[in-house]
């Protein structure tokens, strides 16, 4: 046999071929699989935020109506802690309306805020 037909011979051998292509689709579906966990984990962090920025802000609200007693930032950074958030703003602005903005850490390192408004409707 000369070079060419030896050639022709080894390239026309398809062993190991499905192995490789199986071992790429396994690679490719775990990239996916860990795309779709991060993003998972940061719409439940932004979920959560909003949470937190909602309850935090009706309690406020109610704080600064008179309806609870105590400060209502006070009681809306224990309501933000309570769902283990940290609260980045608070801000009562005219009476009986708040501002709250919340962040979440997500475990993949991202923040997640969240803003809210309780309170009167404005005109």
């Amino acid at each position: 046999m000369d070079r060419i037909t030896l050639a022709r011979h080894r390239c026309a051998d398809d062993t190991g071929a499905s192995t490789a292509m199986m071992l790429t689709i396994f690679a490719a579906l775990m990239v996916l699989f860990a795309a779709t966990l991060t993003l998972i984990q940061v719409q439940i962090a932004a979920s959560r935020a909003a949470v937190a920025a909602d309850l935090a802000a009706l309690s406020a609200a109610d704080a600064a109506r008179g309806l609870m007693v105590g400060e209502p930032c006070a009681i809306a950074e224990s309501t933000v802690a309570a769902h283990g958030a940290t609260m980045d703003s608070c801000d009562i602005s005219a009476p009986g309306v708040a501002h709250i903005q919340v962040s979440v850490a997500s475990p993949i390192g991202l923040d997640a805020t969240a803003e809210s408004r309780a309170g009167p409707k404005q005109p």
